[in-house]
């Protein structure tokens, strides 16, 4: 009885020294206004990042059009769809929206820290960041 209860035990010991400490990295979900596009700030522009994690889509409005596309991530990685966007004239934004949905196409990686959304190209670089 005594060996069967030392084995039971080491069993148990077992299956609970193999179970994954790692959590899942999950993506970025919610809300974020972004702040700025590589180096350059867009304060006052309210570019929004919509994540719905459950459709893998992110949405909002960029400078002047609304848009939409898909992202997939893995591990800290992820990659978006070009997206869709309206198609209205926008002078004072049409060169910050461009920047931001290349930024977009342009992400490998991301980062969370403190709700604060960065987004990196393939040299680790950040290219757009947003809280």
């Amino acid at each position: 009885m005594k060996t069967f209860a030392v084995m039971l035990l080491l069993v148990f010991v077992s299956f609970n020294a193999c179970k994954s400490t790692d959590k899942k990295i999950k993506g970025p979900k919610g809300e974020y206004i972004v702040a700025s596009i590589k180096k350059d700030t867009v304060a006052g522009k309210e570019i929004q990042l919509i994540f719905d994690e459950e459709k893998g889509q992110v949405s909002g409005k960029a400078v002047c059009n609304s848009y939409s596309a898909t992202y997939v991530v893995s591990g800290n990685n992820i990659k978006f769809s070009p997206a869709v966007s309206t198609k209205m004239m926008c002078p004072e934004g049409t060169s910050i929206e461009y920047n931001f949905f290349q930024a977009l196409l342009n992400a490998k990686t991301f980062s969370l820290k403190s709700n604060k959304l960065s987004l990196l190209d393939a040299e680790e670089q950040p290219i757009l960041i947003a809280k």
